[in-house]
């Protein structure tokens, strides 16, 4: 009889959702926002990299590229292993991870060296990132995922804004160097939150079973399921179009159009309010508009602004058009990212960690690729920037319209409430 007490206790706790809390919400939005803060809050300092170390432009570009390679490695690997131990562990792991790599940076004496903590910093933060994601999969339902996941990148929308804006401040009176520093200290403070606020959400009975090759098996499994691949696919390629505009926009804007280092800061950080206006809007939206409605708006601006970005590029760049279409670049991509990273998790909750993982590496696969490709034509060169915008723009459309579209797609409520009240 205390058995039977025992059990049914146990599974009463077990199916109640844990509760999202405000500072739970700040704290997952954090440690997203690795990806934009390490990125965003040095770009104006690649120039310095550069001719600190003594290398070429190419070489300092490639800190980038190592980041995003971290960053798809070890969320290739934290996925399917936090579906089967738990949350909690990895993202520990992740975060001091992180905080080691870059605090290693600010005394790293050559160029191979920044490369190297560079990867093993992205490798951390996407524990994190992986882990986020999965949280909000495991604890919430419908609509309710899509209004997290636009809350939490519409705080996260304030990283891309602030970093550069830091990073040029920093420059006034340091070095990049001191750079790595303030973002040292970012990640000491997000590691003492983990620590504190984030709790287990994956409970023992619904993990993944089996030794560690069933584990990543669930890698192959989310690709299998043809709507999660196209939304997934969707975001991805839109990410590709993001990254080709941050890692190109430091020497359009800089070498080509002649802004300052500070002015550059600024026109980055203004450009970068696109995203967090249009997260705000969706995250508004989401239960009024359909989501797949917003994709497609989304999707379909993007290409169009990146095509206008090339026929810009061909006939004469100047500074005032490319950066209204700099702006409208990220308030597509605004509309794109939330509705296409919830539209993809409700399809593999069963997987979530898999599925964040699979996401998540991905993207960052295209930033890898993105990053060199802006940059074949050398630091004064602006055509490949424009060719790379339009060639991952196309694929992302591409994605989202091959998409397989689910009853209740074009409803206010979704496919998965629309599916969750017909089988009442």
């Amino acid at each position: 009889m205390k058995n039977l007490k025992t059990a049914r206790k146990r599974r009463t706790v077990s199916t109640v959702q844990p509760k999202i809390t405000p500072a739970i919400i700040v704290v997952l939005a954090s440690l997203t926002a690795v990806a934009p803060l390490g990125i965003d809050m040095y770009l104006a300092a690649l120039p310095g990299i550069a001719q600190d170390l003594g290398t070429t432009a190419s070489r300092a570009q490639m800190t980038l590229s190592a980041f995003m390679l971290g960053m798809a490695v070890g969320q290739v690997f934290i996925g399917p292993l936090s579906d089967k131990i738990g949350r909690l562990r990895p993202l520990y792991m992740g975060v001091i991870i992180n905080l080691c790599a870059t605090a290693f940076i600010i005394f790293a004496p050559t160029i191979e060296l920044v490369i190297a903590a560079r990867f093993l910093a992205g490798m951390g933060g996407s524990f994190g990132m992986v882990v986020a994601r999965a949280i909000v999969a495991d604890s919430t339902r419908g609509l309710q995922t899509a209004r997290l996941m636009g809350i939490m990148m519409m705080i996260n929308g304030f990283a891309p804004v602030l970093a550069p804006l830091v990073g040029g401040l920093v420059l006034t009176f340091g070095t990049w160097r001191t750079i790595f520093g303030v973002l040292s200290i970012f990640i000491f403070l997000s590691t003492i939150a983990v620590f504190m606020v984030i709790k287990e959400t994956l409970p023992a009975e619904k993990r993944r079973t089996g030794n560690l090759f069933d584990t990543y098996k669930g890698l192959g499994q989310v690709l299998a399921i043809p709507r999660y691949r196209g939304f997934m696919l969707t975001m991805v390629f839109g990410f590709g179009t993001l990254f080709a505009y941050v890692s190109g926009s430091t020497y359009v804007l800089q070498n080509v159009l002649g802004l300052s280092e500070t002015q550059f800061t600024w026109v980055f950080g203004a450009n970068s309010l696109g995203i967090m206006m249009m997260t705000s809007l969706v995250t508004y939206l989401v239960g009024r508009v359909p989501q797949r409605t917003m994709l497609t708006v989304g999707v379909v601006s993007l290409l169009v602004v990146s095509i206008s970005i090339l026929v810009l590029f061909s006939v004469g760049i100047s500074l005032i058009p490319t950066l209204i279409l700099f702006f409208l670049t990220t308030c597509s991509v605004g509309l794109l990212f939330g509705n296409a990273s919830a539209l993809a998790l409700v399809q593999a909750r069963h997987m979530a960690g898999s599925a964040s993982a699979t996401m998540g590496a991905t993207q960052s696969i295209m930033g890898g690729i993105a990053s060199p490709l802006v940059a074949l034509g050398g630091a004064s060169a602006y055509m490949p920037m424009g060719y790379t915008m339009v060639a991952f723009a196309i694929l992302a459309a591409l994605a989202f319209f091959t998409t397989p579209v689910a009853p209740g797609d074009w409803t206010k409520q979704g496919a998965e409430e629309f599916s969750r009240a017909e089988n009442l």
